[in-house]
């Protein structure tokens, strides 16, 4: 039989929120450009130069937050284990033992958890981690405690077939019921 082991890196990729940040770098740039570099004021009431380049701080130091923004998961013979990095600096170990049932599905992030990153949903659909509004497919652990979990995914052909191997090989602590 073949091993089990799925490994996955998955990056912060909402489009939309990645536009507002370069859009607000790049106001801030033309204001530095424009004052430091052609010496004309930008704005009726400018800035010092210093203040300018340290209001762009803040939306550089967001650009380097975003970039960071990390999952990672891995699926092995003892369990799944996950790290949604900057904001979970441990990974988080779940023993088959602990898994009652799991299958991936299709989902909407925004309709069913309100956005991406973590996230607590309905009581009927849990928490959910992912990263981006592309990656629509996702690991659905149920507990043995009855909890729901989702972890997104960018490659749902090879992570269903890691899970197959998981119940072929009879890892899952199936109830019946």
């Amino acid at each position: 039989m073949s091993q089990i082991d799925f490994k996955e890196v998955q990056r912060f990729r909402v489009w939309w929120a990645w536009l507002g940040v370069i859009i607000l770098n790049l106001f801030f740039i033309y204001a530095i450009v424009q004052q430091l570099v052609f010496g004309i004021p930008f704005g009726s009431k400018p800035a010092s130069n210093i203040t300018l380049l340290l209001i762009e701080l803040g939306p550089l130091l967001l650009v380097v937050f975003l970039l960071s923004i990390r999952l990672h998961t891995h699926i092995n013979e003892t369990g799944i284990y996950y790290r949604f990095f900057p904001f979970q600096i441990n990974t988080v170990c779940i023993g088959w033992d602990q898994v009652n049932k799991a299958d991936l599905r299709r989902y909407n992030s925004f309709y069913e958890y309100g956005g991406w990153g973590m996230r607590v949903g309905s009581p009927e659909k849990g928490k959910a981690i992912n990263t981006s509004e592309s990656c629509n497919e996702g690991l659905q652990l149920q507990f043995t405690n009855g909890r729901l979990l989702l972890i997104g995914t960018r490659h749902p052909d090879a992570l269903r077939e890691v899970i197959e191997l998981v119940k072929i090989k009879g890892l899952l602590q199936m109830s019946h019921g």
